[in-house]
């Protein structure tokens, strides 16, 4: 038999809000209102403390709590803290429901074997909701329809015994169950008011009276049904927007809401095993056009503590045309992670440093501020090596060729010692400026490494440093 987990997540909003950083769960009362029904929704530790409780009115709430911060219910935005957990959540269990838009749903039968027992997975799965500041009721089931119930009920257990998930199902009101208002008045004349006491009717009684509708629902609180749901897939690209809870004027004020993006951003990554060297931001306004903020790096990241600090550099400059609402995240161009195949000390040799710092100039600088050599047609030092915005491969790799060389020669005027040398080039016969220089490689007191030369005139210039 199946066994599924569902995680209720019972105040969406708060937890969004104070994941990104615009208050903490002790220090404002905070609520979230929900306009059509005139009702508060959720409220914080504090508000509750002040007296305030959800299916108040916002004139009651704000009588008992003065200072109270409210938020607007906004079921779509709901949905997309719900997107960024199931994108963290996948690498763990690849059956994951999104039902409705305050809960999310996974199947467990099939992990149970992978995790080593229940316990474990439960421990994995909740450790991951925890760290991303998420508060819920849960409950397991044989299906998706009891595990909801249950966990609507606040029932906090988990489970693979059936018979104790029978019992914890049949103490469960109608009032909690899918069912209509209709459906429920007419159980209640009979005197049916708990699941236990209507899953006893026989079921073809049942029939006969109430919808198909209701047939199936109970049948599938009964464990004797499995319907299809549509399990979540990572999406081929990456977007997401973030309405701010406030109008922000200042740009360092975007980075908590910036940050919150980089770490669903990271999550997806995560979960399709994929790298980005590019991602967009947009600023978006009430009146004015959307300011885009482009960030290239000089390899590809996944991690949100990667991006923030290019981010950071190309946010410090601007200044908002107005208030700024909303910032937006899109990310197209991806890459697969590969194994190169080094040993286990092979990290310490590559060029991921000098990568990082690249990234870090251009989006400081912007991206045409560093160059690349190249190899240029020519045997001589000052022409075999050409600057270009595109990287390409090293011009030469010869010992002789130094780590930088000067656009033009400076005077020698440190004590040096020769090391290599000397090495004579000439320009070409046909060449308009006849030149001959001896070249050598000279070490400085300091151990620095120079590529220097004598001209006709026994003059000492140097044309390069090695690092």
């Amino acid at each position: 038999m199946m066994l599924w987990a569902y995680f209720y997540c019972y105040q969406l909003t708060l937890d969004s809000h104070k994941k990104d950083g615009c208050f903490t769960d002790d220090d404002i009362p905070t609520v979230v209102y929900h306009e059509q029904s005139n009702q508060v929704v959720q409220a914080n530790s504090q508000a509750i403390n002040e007296g305030v409780e959800c299916g108040q009115g916002l004139a009651q709430a704000a009588a008992l709590c003065p200072h109270v911060h409210i938020l607007a219910f906004n079921s779509e935005a709901e949905k997309e803290t719900l997107l960024f957990l199931a994108h963290r959540l996948y690498p763990l269990a690849s059956d994951i429901v999104i039902d409705t838009h305050n809960a999310i749903a996974i199947r467990l039968d099939n992990l149970l074997q992978y995790y080593g027992g229940l316990d474990a997975l439960w421990h994995v799965l909740t450790n991951e909701l925890h760290s991303a500041g998420i508060h819920f009721y849960f409950a397991t089931a044989w299906g998706v329809d009891a595990a909801r119930l249950l966990a609507k009920n606040k029932t906090n257990r988990y489970t693979d015994n059936i018979e104790n998930i029978a019992l914890l199902l049949s103490r469960c009101k109608l009032e909690q169950t899918s069912l209509d208002s209709k459906t429920i008045a007419t159980l209640a004349k009979v005197g049916v008011r708990q699941i236990g006491q209507l899953l006893k009717l026989p079921v073809h009684e049942l029939g006969q009276r109430f919808s198909n509708d209701t047939i199936r629902y109970l049948t599938a609180l009964r464990g004797e049904t499995f319907p299809q749901y549509v399990l979540f897939r990572p999406s081929i690209s990456f977007k997401q927007l973030k309405n701010l809870s406030f109008e922000v004027e200042n740009t360092q004020h975007l980075l908590p809401s910036i940050k919150a993006l980089l770490i669903s951003l990271e999550h997806y990554l995560r979960a399709r095993n994929l790298l980005t060297s590019s991602i967009l931001f947009q600023v978006h306004f009430r009146e004015a056009e959307p300011l885009s903020i482009a960030v290239n790096g000089a390899m590809p990241f996944a991690t949100q503590k990667d991006w923030l600090t290019l981010v950071e550099l190309k946010v410090e400059p601007l200044l908002l045309p107005e208030p700024a609402i909303a910032i937006s995240l899109t990310c197209q161009q991806f890459e697969a992670i590969e194994n190169d195949g080094n040993d286990f000390f092979s990290h310490r040799f590559t060029s991921v440093a000098q990568k990082q710092l690249i990234g870090r100039l251009k989006a400081k600088l912007g991206d045409n501020s560093t160059l690349h050599p190249k190899a240029g047609n020519s045997h001589n030092f000052e022409g075999m090596t050409v600057n270009q915005v595109e990287e390409t491969t090293p011009a030469y790799t010869a010992d002789i060729i130094p780590t930088f060389l000067f656009e033009r020669p400076m005077p020698l005027n440190l004590a040096t010692r020769i090391c290599f040398g000397p090495i004579r080039l000439q320009t070409q016969w046909w060449s308009s400026t006849a030149s001959q220089k001896d070249y050598f490689i000279a070490e400085t007191n300091h151990g620095v490494r120079l590529l220097v030369f004598k001209d006709v005139n026994t003059c000492w210039w140097t044309q390069g440093v090695y690092s």
